[in-house]
């Protein structure tokens, strides 16, 4: 004869199917996770994302500058300025990084921190001229 073993998940889901009666077993289990999906751009497949610029003010692009598209529409939308100063593209960041990129951009020694005093130094030398 051979013993089934159940979990507790089994025996709550086998019960609600059932219509077992818990009284007093207030819990449910949610097994699936819930899961959001991105919105879908026609072209390409590529989801729409809120994107943040990070660098220091600039002509043409402000501090915390927020775009919302596919990275390369944000791109394409900024591309005078990225023309103008090549490190502002590297300056752009998906809001959901913000928090960890905001705060590599201001500690010395680190890519983002570069990128901003490059766009930093090449934005002085525009106002000088």
């Amino acid at each position: 004869m051979a013993i089934k073993k159940t979990t507790d998940t089994q025996a709550a889901a086998q019960n609600a199917t059932e219509g077992g009666n818990n009284v007093g077993n207030d819990q449910t289990v949610n097994s699936m996770p819930k899961v959001e999906k991105r919105q879908e751009t026609a072209n390409n497949g590529d989801t729409e994302k809120t994107y943040i610029y990070i660098g220091p003010t600039t002509k043409g692009l402000v501090e915390n500058t927020i775009v919302k598209g596919t990275r390369e529409s944000v791109e394409e939308y900024l591309k005078d300025v990225i023309a103008e100063i090549p490190q502002v593209k590297m300056l752009i960041v998906p809001t959901e990084s913000l928090a960890v990129n905001r705060a590599k951009a201001k500690q010395a020694g680190t890519l983002l921190n570069k990128y901003y005093n490059d766009v930093l130094g090449l934005s002085r030398k525009g106002k000088e001229a």
